[in-house]
């Protein structure tokens, strides 16, 4: 029986099972070859030719179809296996109770069966005319093997029964939304390769060999190690200091009276040349980059106030999409903050929510906006899950004021822990004060 209460890791685990079959031609090794669903899925590959050409959009597209279709069915599928796991539990429950227990249970026992399966599945009839031999254990035994066997195979059937009704439709779906579908996504596609700004953002947040240069230097004092000073004529000491080391007093010392000598000598006043080995080590100052080698989180926040509709919406949508593929690359946990008068966050690194993305930036362009909520809620994902090293990009006119002192400490606080705040204004309205005072590095169109 395949688990399929988690749909959030099952979808997972289909997410990459896809990547793995377009990559390698067959499913990876962790899929259970009588998994429906994996088979399906290589089914829907096989039969798209546009995957023959590895068109990285249509790839992309055909995957959030799958994904989502598979979503929906999960839903049921659990639904399904929650009942048929009670009575797995009934099934568990029968046979380690002992023989007075059973006695008990066995109306309830005979009713479930009678109800649910025929003398073919579960022989219900012979194994109560067996009850008159002496080994009673062994007849219970193989009545709830039968029965456990049963149950499952029925779910399994249910499964796929419900997978071959739904999936006329989902393919109906495909072939009439599929080209339009595509072609909107490749229109979108389009403003990464018509504004160089959104390469250079998308080529820094993903951490590209070629953006180092952008890493701001990190100071680093370093101390020559003190060494043991060797024996050291008169002639090679050119400094003098005080002291009490008779070996190196200087030789007007040694011709004033004894008592102001030994006067000198118990203050440690006498005039002698200095030691090399009291020498304090010597502070170099380095300057070296400090590259964040581990790559965090992606947290994309966009301005969804009615300022931001038409073009922007459309720039924002665009680079979000390159920023998700990214993600899904580096296997990056990547999250959607949408803000206005409200703020909200969407965790993408679930495949459940991709289909999300496309209603949210479609219908959510209105109202006013609040940027000290909007980075309030990038700190709380942050702090949610104690990350390190991410990436904060902030997509918005950046018609709003600086945030509050204490958010600022906050904002400080995670840029100690290697997250970056980038921004790409749109438009030339905005606070341009915004990029020196909150953020490491802004872009504008």
């Amino acid at each position: 029986m395949i688990d399929y209460t988690d749909v959030d890791a099952k979808l997972e685990e289909y997410s990459e099972a896809f990547d793995f079959y377009m990559e390698c031609g067959k499913m990876p090794p962790s899929m259970q070859p009588d998994d429906c669903l994996a088979v399906y899925m290589q089914d829907v590959i096989d039969n798209n030719p546009q995957t023959v050409n590895s068109d990285e959009t249509w790839v992309e597209l055909l995957k959030e179809y799958i994904i989502s279709f598979f979503a929906a069915l999960l839903e049921q599928f659990r639904a399904l296996q929650i009942e048929a796991m009670k009575e797995l539990a009934m099934i568990a429950g029968f046979k380690e109770a002992p023989i007075e227990k059973k006695r008990m249970m066995w109306q309830d026992v005979c009713n479930t069966i009678e109800a649910s399966y025929t003398k073919y599945e579960v022989n219900l009839p012979g194994y109560t005319a067996q009850f008159n031999t002496d080994d009673k254990d062994a007849v219970f035994s193989a009545l709830t093997s039968d029965w456990e066997n049963a149950c499952k195979s029925k779910l399994d059937q249910k499964e796929r029964q419900m997978l071959n009704r739904a999936k006329m439709r989902f393919e109906q779906q495909c072939r009439d939304a599929g080209t339009k579908d595509y072609e909107d996504k490749k229109k979108v596609e389009n403003y990464v390769h018509r504004y160089p700004q959104l390469k250079e953002i998308v080529d820094m947040i993903g951490r590209d060999k070629d953006s180092s240069k952008e890493e701001k230097d990190t100071v680093v004092y370093r101390f020559l190690p003190t060494t043991v000073a060797k024996n050291s004529s008169v002639e090679e000491i050119d400094r003098v200091e005080s002291g009490d080391n008779l070996e190196r007093v200087l030789p007007v010392e040694l011709s004033m009276p004894e008592d102001i000598f030994f006067k000198r000598y118990a203050t440690k006043e006498l005039q002698q040349f200095a030691s090399p080995g009291k020498d304090k080590p010597k502070k170099i100052e380095e300057h070296r980059k400090d590259p964040r080698l581990t790559k965090g989180p992606i947290i994309v926040s966009i301005d969804t106030s009615g300022s931001m509709s038409g073009k922007p919406q459309k720039i924002a949508f665009s680079l979000l999409k390159q920023l998700l593929r990214i993600a899904k690359k580096q296997k990056r946990p990547c999250y959607l903050i949408c803000f206005s008068v409200r703020s909200k966050s969407i965790d993408l690194a679930k495949p459940r929510n991709w289909s999300k993305i496309n209603n949210f930036l479609e219908h959510s362009f209105s109202g006013g906006t609040n940027g000290e909520q909007m980075l309030a809620e990038a700190i709380r994902v942050l702090q949610k899950g104690t990350y390190e090293m991410a990436d904060v990009l902030i997509v918005s006119d950046f018609e709003f004021s600086l945030p509050q002192s204490s958010t600022m400490e906050k904002i400080n606080k995670e840029k100690t822990l290697g997250t970056r705040f980038y921004g790409l204004r749109i438009g030339h309205h905005g606070a341009k004060v915004y990029e020196t005072k909150v953020l490491d590095k802004m872009w504008t169109i």
